[in-house]
């Protein structure tokens, strides 16, 4: 019932678009949207699937699809803006947003949305809905949600007298899993490491842990808020934790995911697209949202990609109605089970037939309601991740500077990003 209903949802708002005299009306055959993305991985036969259905739907919009590396869709999409020739609708990563906002190639959606029967913004992943907004401006509805979980070794637990049933569910939990998760050998080497920590090139892991402590990095107004005392206090118990050996130092992403997959650490933060490759390699794996931090505050990483219209299409109804049939129930839950990522609607929590064909979404959904986008509006992000993060990171994980010297030149390298 769900289905048909969000079918005639389209034709209708189809009907209307070219009843009224639109642009974009043709006498010779359905408008066509083009849409350009970047899901060359495993996703790319689902989202591909999603496109024929509706295609085969109606017959007023035909979505023209064409599907590139995400280095490639980057590199050709400002030029093509550009030079007037850009796709209609986009699908992106959420950290590239403010830059095309802020060079002014976006379509407001505010209208759109305000007179949608199915973007509801209440009802949206609520940090990469909030994150669709520039200055005031909501140009992006999330297309692909995610959020980070707490990922864990059954086997470790259980070996450790620990409840594989029950994962840490505070910070101090955790702190005391990590203290016999950690398995040395006689001359003190560690032989298993409680957690798998990257501090470069990977998901953000070290933001999850300065949120779950009161910190972070740049406040609402754009001022750096990275040398706090909740930061000192974070990144210490990051620093005696590197120390003691609960995580290898200098770790990037893919060495982190090595390490977990190899069963040579015992938990790793990371997202719904690492769980297959886990369970591929034998690893009796258990999956939790993060630990609630001081004061019980929950908190974890969210983002991925969001749908966008090019403020010069020439079909934005069209394009439009592509992105309410892609946030429809029906697709949402296609779109879920299909790729394990958490669907882009929090009215979800509870559909049987999804959480029935992966339990594990019901997680990342739940953990996606406390999501935060990391660096959200910020067109300075790689800088600031690239020259003052993770130097930052290295140091402490390495114990070469102390936390308050290392945080007061992070802060200093921070506000000279940003010419202060």
């Amino acid at each position: 019932m769900k289905r048909i209903l969000v079918t005639l949802l389209v034709a209708l708002t189809c009907f209307c678009i070219f009843a009224n005299g639109s642009s974009e009306t043709s006498a010779e055959g359905p408008v066509t949207v083009t849409f350009w993305n970047g899901y060359t991985g495993p996703d790319r036969t689902v989202l591909e699937q999603i496109v024929n259905d509706f295609n085969a739907s109606q017959s007023d919009v035909y979505i023209d699809m064409l599907i590139m590396p995400w280095d490639t869709l980057y590199q050709r999409l400002m030029t093509s803006f550009i030079a007037g020739d850009g796709p209609d609708l986009i699908g992106f990563n959420i950290d590239r947003l403010a830059e095309y906002a802020s060079a002014g190639r976006l379509l407001d959606l505010g209208s759109y949305i305000e007179n949608s029967e199915v973007i509801d913004p209440q009802i949206m992943a609520p940090a990469l809905y909030g994150a669709g907004s520039y200055n005031g401006v909501q140009y992006a509805v999330p297309m692909s949600s995610t959020a980070v979980a707490m990922y864990y070794n059954k086997d470790h637990f259980r070996s450790a007298g620990l409840d594989p049933e029950n994962p840490p569910q505070t910070l101090e939990e955790l702190f005391d899993a990590w203290d016999k998760l950690i398995i040395k050998d006689a001359s003190g080497n560690v032989t298993q490491y409680a957690q798998a920590i990257g501090v470069r090139s990977t998901v953000a892991m070290i933001p999850a842990f300065m949120w779950l402590y009161g910190a972070d990095y740049i406040d609402a107004q754009g001022n750096v808020v990275i040398n706090s005392p909740e930061a000192v206090e974070c990144l210490t118990m990051l620093q005696e934790a590197f120390a003691k050996g609960v995580s290898p130092v200098g770790l990037t992403g893919q060495e982190a995911d090595n390490l977990f997959a190899a069963g040579v650490a015992s938990i790793e933060f990371n997202g719904p697209w690492a769980y297959q490759g886990f369970a591929d390699a034998g690893i009796d794996v258990g999956v939790a949202v993060l630990p609630s931090g001081v004061d019980g505050v929950k908190a974890t990483v969210g983002g991925d990609s969001v749908l966008v219209i090019n403020k010069d299409s020439k079909v934005p109804e069209a394009a439009f109605s592509f992105i309410e049939y892609w946030n429809s129930p029906d697709v949402q839950r296609q779109w879920a089970v299909g790729t394990g990522a958490p669907p882009t609607r929090m009215d979800m929590m509870s559909d049987e037939e999804m959480l029935t064909a992966n339990p594990n979404i019901g997680i990342f959904l739940e953990a996606s309601q406390d999501a935060r986008i990391f660096m959200a509006g910020q067109t300075l992000s790689s800088r600031f991740d690239a020259e003052a993060l993770v130097p930052l990171y290295e140091s402490i994980s390495r114990g070469t500077a102390t936390v308050e010297d290392a945080l007061a030149t992070a802060e200093a390298t921070m506000n000279s990003i940003l010419g202060n």
